[in-house]
Parts: C-alpha cells; sequence; structure tokens
C-alpha cells in the first residue's frame, strides 16, 4: 500500500467520524468501516 492510498483511507475514516454525535453513532460508524473493510479483501 502506498502512502498516498493510506492517506485516502483515513481521510475516509476520518470523515465518517466527523458526523458521530454520540458513542452509538461512532459505534455504527465502526461497523461500517469495517464492512467496507471486508468487501475490499473479497473482491
Amino acid at each position: 500500500m502506498t502512502d498516498k492510498q493510506l492517506e485516502v483511507i483515513m481521510n475516509l475514516v476520518a470523515d465518517k467520524f466527523e458526523g458521530c454525535k454520540d458513542m452509538e453513532e461512532v459505534r455504527k460508524a465502526i461497523q461500517e468501516v469495517r464492512e467496507m473493510a471486508k468487501k475490499e479483501r473479497s473482491e
């Protein structure tokens, strides 16, 4: 993985958490990020 790819991934994760107002939304965001990671690995 290149530095640029890692930067893109980290920005996507940061954007996901930026909108969270409470821990429940954080948990949901974590689950969504994990689902995206699973999809990437399976392709």
